[in-house]
């Protein structure tokens, strides 16, 4: 869906899916094939072997290596091998702990009011293709994020009490940032706890993590040593009462099934591994790319540069901190990143362009208050004014002189806009358009 990364379907699609068709496979072979093949002394009659078969299956093998002597009866127990019956739902087990962080992921960020879902979905509306429908529903998404985002509180000493802002902590400005990745660290701590889980299930005296062991045998053009959880040659103490004294068989069996089992289990260990590694990237990612507060100037800087092509990032200096901690906050960038990953740069370049002209509108309203004529006085300071004013004022210029440095006449700048991606328009609106 449209509420994450690459780096997360790899968790609660790929891998879960894969899981899901393993454990149908594997029941597929255990109830409808045939798992195991037992060697029956020849005195056994030919309608034997399907009950014997069964019989082993039901009631489990055990394993001892070729070149060692049977126990005793009474020891035998100890060295039973039943695991690979519950392989399926082994499998089934695993596929919904992968899904489980994603599942609480969607189920406690849309308490937020931001539905990125739905968001996602206008954007890449099929009718945006149209210029007027398009234009439309761009300005319409961004005064609805506008609205979000303004009404998301921040960390201050004047906001709320400490108890309201703990009730209230999903409207908080960086509760979706925060949320998304610590829904990044479930997933990392799921697959580096499968990978420990599969390392004790696979675990052989020749290896000391058994998946690497396995992948440096194959390089060096070493067999790797079986697992002993998994082992292909078992045998079976088959009970048989006759004329009421019960007669006990060994037999030996090969168990088809954990020559698939055993080397499903090793492509995890592999794909878990590159889960792992991908993981902690894209955690790191996001955390740098979200947290600090120059690289989310940065994105937006990026998104306006590319929308105007006359933006200068010194001039607007202060208005762009502003912009950035009090208006789209956080969560903004995240949203914002989330469609730049969904819907394109492009789109994401319309939104951010026109959010900046609706706060630049609202700090011309804000301040026009003050004297008709300039949008910045030089020789007035309000005493209300915010620290954040103060660096504007005293940093940027004001319009008049922003207009003159840049030397822009007034058709001039109504052109500056370059437009970052054109419609597919149809050849009748063209022909209309033309007429």
């Amino acid at each position: 869906q449209t509420d994450d990364d690459i780096s997360d379907r790899l968790h609660y699609y790929y891998t879960t899916t894969f899981l899901l068709l393993t454990a149908v496979l594997v029941s597929l072979k255990m109830f409808g094939g045939r798992p195991i093949e037992c060697w029956l002394p020849a005195e056994y009659k030919s309608n034997w072997e399907d009950y014997t078969e069964m019989y082993c299956w039901a009631r489990s093998t055990y394993f001892v290596p070729i070149e060692n002597e049977l126990p005793e009866v009474e020891d035998r127990v100890k060295s039973m091998v039943s695991y690979y019956q519950w392989v399926p739902f082994f499998f089934v087990l695993v596929a919904a702990m992968f899904y489980a962080p994603c599942l609480f992921w969607r189920l406690v960020y849309r308490t937020s009011g931001v539905r990125l879902k739905c968001i996602m979905s206008f954007v890449n509306d099929k009718s945006n293709l149209q210029p007027a429908i398009r234009r439309s529903n761009i300005q319409g998404l961004a005064a609805h994020l506008s609205s979000i985002f303004r009404h998301r509180f921040t960390c201050t000493s004047t906001t709320q009490s400490i108890c309201q802002k703990f009730l209230n902590f999903r409207f908080y400005e960086a509760f979706l940032t925060y949320l998304y990745i610590f829904v990044k660290c479930l997933f990392l701590i799921n697959v580096v706890f499968q990978m420990f889980l599969l390392n004790k299930f696979l675990q052989t005296d020749a290896y000391g993590i058994y998946g690497y062991g396995v992948i440096a045998d194959l390089l060096s053009g070493h067999a790797w040593t079986e697992s002993t959880n998994f082992p292909v040659v078992t045998y079976c103490d088959l009970q048989i009462r006759v004329l009421g004294n019960v007669q006990r068989h060994t037999i030996q069996c090969v168990l088809v099934i954990n020559i698939f089992t055993e080397k499903i289990f090793i492509l995890l260990w592999i794909w878990y591994t590159v889960l792992a590694v991908t993981t902690i990237c894209s955690i790191f990612t996001w955390i740098l790319a979200s947290l600090p507060l120059e690289q989310r100037k940065k994105f937006i800087v990026r998104r306006l540069e590319l929308a105007d092509v006359n933006f200068k990032r010194h001039l607007y200096e202060a208005e762009l901190d502003e912009f950035v901690r009090k208006y789209i906050k956080m969560d903004g960038i995240f949203v914002l990143r989330m469609m730049s990953i969904h819907s394109g740069a492009l789109v994401c370049t319309e939104v951010v362009d026109i959010m900046w002209e609706q706060y630049m509108a609202e700090i011309g309203q804000r301040e026009t208050k003050y004297n008709g004529q300039m949008l910045y006085p030089e020789h007035y300071v309000d005493p209300h004014t915010t620290k954040l004013d103060e660096l504007r004022l005293s940093v940027s210029p004001s319009p008049t002189k922003r207009i003159e440095e840049e030397n822009l006449t007034v058709k001039q700048a109504l052109l500056r806009k370059t437009s970052v991606l054109v419609p597919l328009v149809s050849r009748e609106e063209v022909n209309e358009e033309t007429n």
